[in-house]
C-alpha cells in the first residue's frame, strides 16, 4: 500500500503550533508524505517570520502564499481569503495530495475546504465545532465544517455540535487538543535561563502573561480596550510588585490599534515579544501565575498547565470553559480584583489545579495518526456528503 500524501496547510504561529505534533507523527510513521503550504503571518517579518521555524522542523514547504493584506481594514481577511483560494488551486493541482490537513477557523479552514471539495480532494478539519460568539472566526468554523469531510475534535461537546448541525457520525472523531504533546515533549528550561533570553528578569516566578487580540466585531473599540487592560495589569503589577511578559496581537484587523496602545506604553514591568521559540514559550506557560488576556490559548491549553485565566472582554465567550477562566469586562478595578484572585488565592489557585480538563490528554497526534491511516481513500462514503438538516 502507497504511502498517503498530505498536504497540511498553517498560516500563523499559534495554529501551527497544534498542527505541529500532528504532521511530526504523520511523517515519522513511515506512512505518509507531508507537505506544508506556508501562508500568512508565517511569512511575515513583522511577525516573526516564522516559516523559518516551519523549515527548522525539517518539512518540505510546497508553496510559500503570500495572502496577509497589512490594511487593518476590514477588507483585509475577506481579500486574503480571495488570493489564498485562488494559490491553493494551483498547489493541490501540482502537488494531487490524498488529504488536505488544516486547524482552526481563520482563512487556512475556508480556503482549505472550498478548494478541496471542488478538487475532489478529501478535507481533514482539527477543531471543528468549537463556537466562539461575537467574532467572525465562529461562522467560519462552521462553514469549514459543513465543507470538511474530516472532523477531528478536540471535546466532546464539539463533537455533538457538529451531530447537531447534521454531520454525519461515521465522520466525527474526538481526539483532544494536538497541542499537549507539545507541551509534554518539551523539557524544562530554568527561569534564569528564560531571564536571559528575553533579557526579562523573572526568574522568581512572580510573573503574568499577557496575550490579547482584537475582536472583529469590536475593531473600532480595540485601542481603548488594550489601553484598559494595560493600564489595569500595570497597576497590578506595581502594586504587587511582579512583571508582566506581553506578546504580540495576531493579524486581524484591530491589530495596529492594539499595537498602538502598546507602543505608548512606558514601564519597567512590562514587556512585549513579537514571537517566542516554542520551548521557550512552553516555559514561560509553565512558570506563570496567571494568563491575562483573551487568547484562546486561555481556553484551549491554559487547562492542561492548569492554569487560571483573567479573559478581558468577549472575545472567548461562548467556548467550552474548563472551569479555569474567569470573564470579566474593560473595568480597571475588576481586571485587578480578577488577577489577585488568579495570583494570590490560595482555595481558588488548588481548585483550578484540581480541575478536569475536558480537552483531553497528549495523545491526540497519534490518534489522529490512526483515523487518517484508517481512512480507504476508494470508498466513496468519505467524498459525498449527505445532507442531514
Amino acid at each position: 500500500m502507497r504511502n498517503k500524501k498530505v498536504l497540511a496547510i498553517t498560516g500563523i504561529r499559534s495554529e501551527y503550533d497544534i498542527l505541529y505534533p500532528v504532521i511530526d507523527a504523520l511523517r515519522n510513521s513511515g506512512n505518509f508524505n507531508v507537505k506544508i503550504a506556508v501562508s500568512g503571518a508565517h511569512l511575515s517579518d513583522w511577525h516573526g517570520n516564522t516559516v523559518k521555524k516551519i523549515e527548522e522542523d525539517g518539512f518540505e514547504i510546497a508553496d510559500r502564499i503570500d495572502c496577509l493584506l497589512m490594511t487593518n481594514r476590514k477588507t483585509q481577511r475577506a481579500k486574503g481569503v480571495g488570493l489564498l483560494i485562488q494559490a491553493l488551486a494551483q498547489t493541490v493541482e501540482r502537488e494531487d495530495p490524498d488529504l488536505i490537513l488544516f486547524v482552526g477557523d481563520r482563512e487556512e479552514c475556508i480556503a482549505a475546504t472550498v478548494v478541496g471539495n471542488y478538487m475532489d480532494v478529501l478535507v481533514a478539519h482539527i477543531g471543528g465545532g468549537d463556537p466562539v460568539y461575537g467574532n467572525a472566526d465562529d461562522p467560519i468554523r462552521f462553514a469549514g465544517s459543513k465543507l470538511a469531510h474530516i472532523h477531528l475534535v478536540t471535546a466532546k461537546p464539539y463533537a455533538e455540535n457538529l451531530k447537531r448541525i447534521g454531520e454525519e457520525e461515521f465522520r466525527i472523531f474526538f481526539v483532544g487538543n494536538p497541542a499537549y504533546a507539545n507541551i509534554a515533549n518539551t523539557p524544562r528550561v530554568p527561569l534564569e535561563d528564560i531571564s536571559q533570553f528575553l533579557d526579562f528578569d523573572i526568574s522568581d516566578s512572580r510573573y503574568v502573561v499577557l496575550l490579547k487580540h482584537p475582536l472583529s466585531s469590536e475593531k473600532e473599540s480595540a485601542y481603548e480596550q488594550m489601553k484598559v487592560t494595560l493600564q489595569a495589569t500595570e497597576e497590578f503589577a506595581e502594586e504587587n510588585n511582579i512583571k508582566i511578559a506581553g506578546i504580540y496581537p495576531n493579524t486581524d484587523p484591530g491589530s495596529y490599534d492594539i499595537l498602538n496602545a502598546i507602543e505608548e506604553l512606558k514601564s519597567d514591568k512590562i514587556k512585549f515579544f513579537k514571537t517566542l521559540p516554542r520551548n521557550i514559550f512552553i516555559n514561560l506557560m509553565r512558570n506563570t501565575m496567571a494568563l491575562i488576556g483573551n487568547s484562546s490559548m486561555g481556553i484551549l491549553e491554559a487547562p492542561f498547565y492548569k492554569l487560571p485565566v483573567v479573559n478581558v472582554g468577549n472575545r472567548q465567550k461562548g467556548r467550552l470553559n474548563a472551569g479555569n477562566v474567569e470573564f470579566v469586562g474593560y473595568d480597571i478595578e475588576l481586571i485587578k480584583k480578577s488577577l489577585h484572585k488568579a495570583c494570590f488565592d490560595v482555595d481558588y489557585r488548588k481548585y483550578i489545579a484540581g480541575l478536569e480538563n475536558p480537552y483531553g490528554d497528549e495523545k491526540a497526534p497519534e490518534k489522529i495518526k490512526d483515523i487518517l491511516l484508517s481512512i480507504n481513500l476508494n470508498d466513496s462514503k468519505w467524498y459525498v456528503k449527505k445532507k442531514l438538516c
